[in-house]
């Protein structure tokens, strides 16, 4: 679906999810309408008449930042935590349906896709690879799926484009990888953490093969953590509270996501959450996914290699 130019602009005075209050700084509000028409919405459309208040705006977005806080979550299966989490999902995804909000519920389908994707690996030990090439494509696919059958869904998934190059990409990509490269070095030298299971296989393997298994991972993982992340989140978010706040809680929720991987730590969420700010912001400005993915996919391929090399 192709908004016209007035909704882009945010002529129209009724904004059903985001509050009227709400304004957001000027480059960033730019950011969200630069670019292909359309690609960032910012209205949610397909709701009653009258329901339209900051509080339900407020009520919505707090569903979608529940639904991403549940992927940051580690899972263990029947702990008590993951049950809460279990149940949380299921409360927000029935309130979504109540509210009939195209931003909740596109958000409820993919989250939820996605995590019984993750508990299915986990209580099914299947391998890390089949893991992650199922949580890559049932999700978008489900949404799809969903936008086909339902009107009010569409676009399902209007962050699902390359974007375009803007003059700054290329330099601010290479600072973001750079800072990222010289932050996680620091860091290993000084804390010497213990690496990660699979960090520890792919040491144990010929440099020319752990180098190998690193690019193949970095090229795979950031598809889901960009959909994810600089995708549904970003998105649904900004309907709710603008770019300005999306792109940061988004960032957040990347950061804490990362507390128990690699950089872990406090340290390693916070430079995390600033890897993911940035990310956010070249999503924003290229009005895709390709910019940011292509950085995120260079920067894991060079945390990766060092770390095989600087933690042997």
């Amino acid at each position: 679906m192709i908004l016209r130019v007035e909704e882009l602009r945010g002529t129209h005075r009724s904004e059903p999810d985001e509050p009227t209050s709400a304004r957001p700084s000027r480059l960033l509000d730019q950011a969200m309408t630069a670019g292909q028409e359309g690609h960032v919405p910012t209205r949610d459309d397909g709701h009653p008449a009258g329901i339209h208040s900051p509080g339900r705006g407020a009520l919505v977005g707090l569903c979608v930042l529940v639904l991403g806080c549940s992927i940051v979550i580690p899972i263990r299966p029947w702990t008590a935590t993951f049950t809460a989490t279990v149940g949380a999902l299921g409360l927000v995804t029935v309130l979504a349906l109540v509210l009939r909000s195209p931003a909740a519920t596109r958000a409820a389908v993919f989250v939820d896709t996605m995590f019984v994707c993750f508990v299915a690996g986990t209580l099914g030990h299947w391998p890390p690879a089949l893991t992650t090439v199922l949580v890559c494509a049932l999700p978008p696919l489900l949404l799809y799926a969903a936008g086909r059958r339902r009107a009010t869904l569409r676009p399902a998934m209007p962050w699902f484009r390359r974007g375009r190059l803007t003059p700054e990409a290329p330099w601010f990509g290479l600072a973001t990888v750079v800072l990222s490269a010289l932050a996680l070095t620091v860091w290993a030298l000084i804390v010497r953490p213990e690496p990660a299971q699979y960090l520890r296989d792919l040491q144990s393997l010929p440099l020319w093969l752990a180098v190998l298994g690193v690019v193949g991972f970095a090229l795979v993982n950031p598809i889901w953590e960009e959909m994810l992340y600089r995708g549904v989140l970003l998105t649904e978010l900004g309907r709710v509270w603008g770019p300005k706040v999306a792109v940061t809680l988004q960032a957040v929720l990347f950061g804490a996501a990362h507390y128990a991987g690699f950089p872990s730590g406090t340290a390693g969420m916070i430079m995390a959450a600033g890897w993911g700010f940035a990310l956010g912001v070249m999503r924003l400005r290229s009005g895709g996914l390709l910019v940011s993915y292509v950085v995120h996919v260079t920067a894991n391929a060079v945390i990766g290699v060092l770390a095989v090399t600087v933690l042997h």
